[in-house]
């Protein structure tokens, strides 16, 4: 019996795979849809849900001529969509109003960052919204504050509520398209995560904690499914991610994702080689290749992801 249900899961994920990689395929460019660039990797948070204290690489910030190249060959290919974000607070870059208002000259038509909302100080805000950010999604767990200062030590539930109603106020008042929203990945209730700030901010979103790849997180609250080995269904699926979205760190390598925080799998770097060279190389088709056999097993990052799983 056991053969069995082992040998379906195994036909269903590569029937699986094989159609909606070969979908992806489809639809993929010479360049990337979305951009991802880590303008720092440094972080003043400790949150539980998060391995950023057991990073490896050292902290720094992107090279000035570095990003102004990667901004370059993304506007020469369209590209449409930057993330200013990935392993880090971007708002610890001082740099970062200047990077958006550099972006957005270059006719870059969407720009996202994602933050744990701390650092959201009035002159903050009025900085990245004139240096025109598109959008803003602010890290937000827990439905109480006990929960909250659990998970995103050493936050304070009190003063995060408080700038982000402030930073819609200040968007309000300065009649900016800047769209503001909550990201949520672990509460015990998203009802009462959604009354603290739903008549405020433009959307939440609400996914589960994941198990980071390679590194098991402890949390107290889980969202759903909970991560690691128990939630896995057993059937595998191509992750979209190999075939839409490029990742740059702040020391230039380029990561196979956002869980890849250490840059494990060689995919080159963006100091030496261009983003199209990298994107359309044999490593990358490889990558998608063995997404697409149901063969994520033989790539290290992806072999126990569980964004790997139905």
């Amino acid at each position: 019996m056991i053969s069995k249900t082992k040998g379906h899961r195994t036909a269903l994920s590569r029937l699986s795979c094989s159609t909606v990689g070969s979908a992806l395929d489809l639809a993929i460019g010479r360049f990337p849809n979305t951009v991802r660039i880590e303008t720092t990797n440094a972080c003043n948070a400790k949150c539980v849900i998060c391995p950023h204290q057991v990073m490896q690489r050292p902290t720094c910030n992107i090279d000035d001529e570095l990003y102004r190249r990667i901004i370059d060959e993304c506007a020469e290919f369209g590209c449409r969509n930057i993330h200013l974000h990935n392993f880090g607070e971007p708002l610890l870059d001082k740099n970062l109003p200047e990077r958006i208002r550099f972006a957005k000259q270059k006719g870059i038509k969407k720009i996202t960052i994602f933050s744990n909302g701390s650092l959201l100080t009035t002159e903050k805000v009025e900085q990245l919204i004139d240096a025109g950010l598109d959008e803003i999604k602010v890290s937000f767990d827990g439905a109480t504050k006990e929960e909250f200062e659990k998970i995103r030590v050493p936050l304070k539930f009190d003063a995060i509520v408080g700038q982000i109603k402030e930073l819609v106020s200040i968007r309000n008042r300065k009649k900016a398209p800047l769209k503001i929203k909550v990201a949520c990945c672990s509460t015990s209730d998203k009802n009462e995560t959604m009354q603290l700030l739903e008549n405020c901010v433009d959307d939440f979103s609400f996914g589960k904690v994941h198990n980071w790849a390679d590194k098991d997180v402890n949390h107290p609250v889980r969202s759903g499914t909970s991560h690691g080995g128990a939630c896995r269904s057993g059937i595998r699926k191509p992750c979209s991610r190999v075939w839409q979205t490029f990742t740059v760190l702040s020391n230039g390598k380029v990561a196979l994702c956002c869980l890849d925080y250490e840059g494990k799998v060689d995919l080159g770097n963006v100091i030496n080689k261009t983003i199209s060279e990298i994107w359309t190389s044999e490593s990358y088709k490889m990558i998608r290749l063995l997404h697409k056999k149901a063969q994520q097993d033989k790539i290290s990052i992806c072999r126990n992801c569980i964004k790997s799983f139905w």
